[in-house]
């Protein structure tokens, strides 16, 4: 979910003593982890390995047992437009941006309701410590769940936060350094720092900014429990929007000062890593998130390349400049990431795709997305049949079972890194006789969604500002 910031006044008027508020968040929390206890690795200090629950995994709460794996492959189609939709719109500053860009929705349905990301994660907050499901969100930064007293909130299963049952909380005053790096907040009540965060989807929070102690377990060493104190996260009061309600909150874990990777930082070696099972595996077994030295991507088949953000964002940049499909290559223009009327706004930055975990396709320029398109059709051999849920452009009409045979190999060509994509990585099956392209054109700035990304560990070094891929069985990350 993509962070849009306006300036509004808080409504609250008589809200409560801010000091039994506190926050429960929705992942492996960060925090300035110099206290933290656990696990380390030499030099590269703390090493963390959490679950990473596809949200329509057995494993997940949100698993509907009486939906086909084709009916929730649909609905993760529409929502993936939904998410490229609200990056969009934070990428080009939302209130100015051209609804010309937007993705046709095809008259989605009400009940495809999450466009903040397709993965949860569970931790634990507060001393003593209880645990809380989130949203894991590489496309903001902010930490947040839903505090009593909670005035004008969404439904969710489970209590909210109350931070009298805790001993390590503590409201941060409005002149700290930390309420500064938000743009929308205010003194309320008295010196407390109160924040308004909203997202694309007009989803939003409105509460104080805390602090906390996050608590951590490692499935690597799961009888060793990590804290991280003083951990920065919102305490929302007031919340609303496109929640299910399993979730309490969303994890930041953008390119900001307030994510949970950032405020990790040093005690993770300024590293994570994910390592995302395909849609297509049979296995129940979940993705992992990995903090530290734990994913050091390396070795053979390791491609590394610039990680770019911008100040002004939460987002991570890479430069893409060209696809090949088989011996064909199709170059990327600049000019194509960003339109003439934004140029001016990006001076030299040359970040043109967003790498992002909460989309399920990947969407590139039109111009690069017809070459990608007239390529494939070209180098593959099947009837051609219409997409049943409206979604993607181009399908083909097989039941084989093994088709990598028949399809082209993709490569991604990164600035310094040429990445080999699988028939999984740019093919989604989305019926048993019907395989589609898993991309789509967009007249805004190009995503890398996850479908493209599954089967690598993806390794972000923030300190060194590099993105590594390697191939990976991430089906055995258990074994």
């Amino acid at each position: 979910m993509v962070a849009i910031f306006r300036n509004q006044s808080p409504i609250f008027s008589k809200l409560l003593l801010l000091d039994i508020i506190s926050l429960v968040l929705l992942v492996s929390l960060p925090i300035f982890a110099s206290d933290a206890q656990g696990t380390t690795n030499n030099n590269d200090g703390v090493s963390i390995s959490l679950e990473l629950i596809h949200r329509d995994s057995p494993k997940s709460p949100l698993y509907s047992p009486s939906q086909t794996h084709w009916e929730r492959l649909a609905k993760a189609l529409h929502r993936s437009n939904h998410r490229a939709n609200n990056l969009f719109m934070r990428h080009q500053n939302y209130d100015n941006h051209s609804t010309s860009n937007i993705i046709n929705l095809n008259g989605a349905q009400s009940d495809i309701i999450s466009s903040k990301g397709e993965y949860l994660m569970s931790i634990s907050i507060r001393t003593p410590p209880i645990s809380f499901i989130g949203i894991a969100d590489t496309g903001s930064d902010l930490i947040w769940t839903q505090c009593k007293p909670c005035l004008g909130c969404f439904s969710q299963r489970d209590p909210f936060f109350d931070s009298a049952t805790s001993s390590t909380y503590e409201v941060l005053p409005c002149k700290s350094k930390e309420c500064k790096y938000l743009t929308s907040t205010s003194c309320y009540p008295k010196n407390s720092c109160f924040y308004v965060y909203a997202y694309g989807d007009k989803s939003f929070t409105k509460g104080n900014l805390s602090l906390e102690t996050l608590t951590l377990s490692s499935s690597a060493v799961p009888n060793k429990p990590i804290s991280f104190p003083r951990i920065v996260f919102g305490c929302g009061h007031q919340d609303g929007g496109l929640f299910t309600g399993i979730e309490s909150g969303i994890i930041g874990l953008g390119s900001g000062k307030l994510s949970l990777v950032s405020q990790m930082g040093s005690s993770i070696n300024t590293k994570f890593s994910y390592c995302l099972v395909p849609i297509s595996s049979s296995s129940d077994l979940p993705s992992k998130i990995n903090f530290g030295s734990n994913g050091l991507s390396s070795g053979p088949g390791v491609v590394t390349t610039p990680l770019l953000s911008k100040a002004s964002k939460s987002f991570y940049y890479l430069v893409l400049q060209g696809i090949s499909v088989g011996n064909k290559r199709l170059f990327f223009s600049s000019t194509n990431a960003l339109s003439s009327s934004r140029t001016h706004l990006w001076g030299s930055f040359k970040g043109n795709i967003i790498i992002d975990t909460g989309a399920t396709l990947s969407y590139l320029p039109s111009n690069l997305y017809y070459q990608l398109e007239s390529a494939m059709r070209k180098a593959v051999g099947l009837p051609e049949i219409k997409d049943p849920t409206k979604v993607l452009s181009l399908c083909y009409n097989t039941n084989q079972s093994d088709v990598g045979n028949l399809l082209p190999t993709v490569t991604f060509h990164f600035k310094g890194a040429d990445l080999n994509l699988k028939a999984f990585n740019t093919f989604l099956r989305i019926k048993q006789d019907i395989l589609c392209l898993a991309f789509l054109k967009t007249e805004d700035i190009a995503i890398f969604g996850n479908v493209a990304q599954m089967n690598h560990l993806v390794e972000y070094d923030l300190k060194r500002k590099v993105v590594s891929f390697k191939p990976t069985d991430c089906t055995k990350q258990y074994k």
